[in-house]
């Protein structure tokens, strides 16, 4: 029982902070929260966490959410500049845009390394491992639900 409650608190954590997110895409609120919902218990089930691990697993995978969200936002924003205005940006702000990105995915890059360590401090390496494919699999079936959602779904006539 305790360990029901321990997950549903860090759920109902979770998905407050992402419902008061929502509103910086195209998914409403609502939907946001219920895709993070299932987000977090397709990989607290598929990395098999104990409470005492999720308790020090998810603040730390929030937090690193976070920053990734920041460094996302930023490179969506230089895109958005470059598919507006690329033909009237003049080669130094072309070069500080490309210069940008660069360092973006070196920031992005120490960040993965830093909470790789800082994972294995309360996760397995078998977890760690098991959550990069957990995110990529909860990532594609989230893909093919949106598409999905958006093709008048259950006509039954998909091949």
């Amino acid at each position: 029982m305790s360990k029901f409650i321990s997950f549903l608190s860090i759920l109902l954590l979770y998905t407050s902070l992402v419902v008061a997110q929502g509103h910086k895409r195209n998914i409403s609120p609502e939907m946001r929260a219920k895709f993070e919902a299932q987000k977090i218990s397709y990989i607290t089930q598929k990395l098999d966490l104990s409470p005492k691990d999720a308790q020090q697993f998810w603040p730390l995978y929030n937090e690193m959410q976070k920053k990734n969200q920041a460094i996302h936002d930023e490179f969506r924003q230089l895109f958005k500049s470059l598919k507006k205005d690329s033909l009237n940006l003049s080669e130094s702000e072309l070069s500080r845009i490309s210069d940008r990105i660069a360092d973006l995915k070196v920031e992005e890059a120490k960040m993965e390394r830093e909470y790789h360590y800082k994972f294995k401090k309360v996760i397995t390496a078998k977890q760690i491992l098991d959550l990069h494919l957990a995110e990529r699999q909860f990532q594609g079936m989230l893909i093919r639900k949106l598409k999905g959602h958006g093709q008048g779904h259950g006509n039954g006539n998909r091949r």
